[in-house]
């Protein structure tokens, strides 16, 4: 039972990444969701309510946008190394996308705030 106990640990800290990093895109498809429905739509309301309800809370989020940062950071690396599965450079252009996008999204609720 206590091998058990063990074997089942070391499989959650395994997993738990995948865990936050899941969370992280269901969140951003959640707040997705409410742009692409928009507030006049029953779903897109709901959706953009949720969405804004769990950004609120810098503690719950906080863990899986770091995981999403890692394996930013893990995949860009790859990218730029010689193992690079990809022989072309635009993952790494994609990539850079990418972060350009969730930096000025960053910097745009940040101005929000402040107004």
């Amino acid at each position: 039972m206590v091998a058990l106990r063990g074997g089942m640990g070391f499989f959650r800290l395994l997993l738990r990444p995948l865990g936050y990093l899941m969370f992280v895109v269901s969140l951003a498809a959640l707040s997705g969701a409410a742009i692409v429905l928009g507030e006049r739509h029953e779903l897109g309301f709901f959706s953009g309510r949720l969405a804004r309800m769990l950004w609120r809370y810098p503690e719950v989020t906080r863990r899986g946008i770091q995981v999403a940062w890692l394996a930013w950071a893990t995949l860009f690396v790859l990218a730029l190394s010689p193992l690079d599965p990809i022989a072309s450079s635009w993952d790494e252009v994609a990539l850079g996308a990418v972060a350009l996008l969730a930096v000025w999204h960053w910097l745009a609720a940040g101005k929000r705030a402040e107004h």
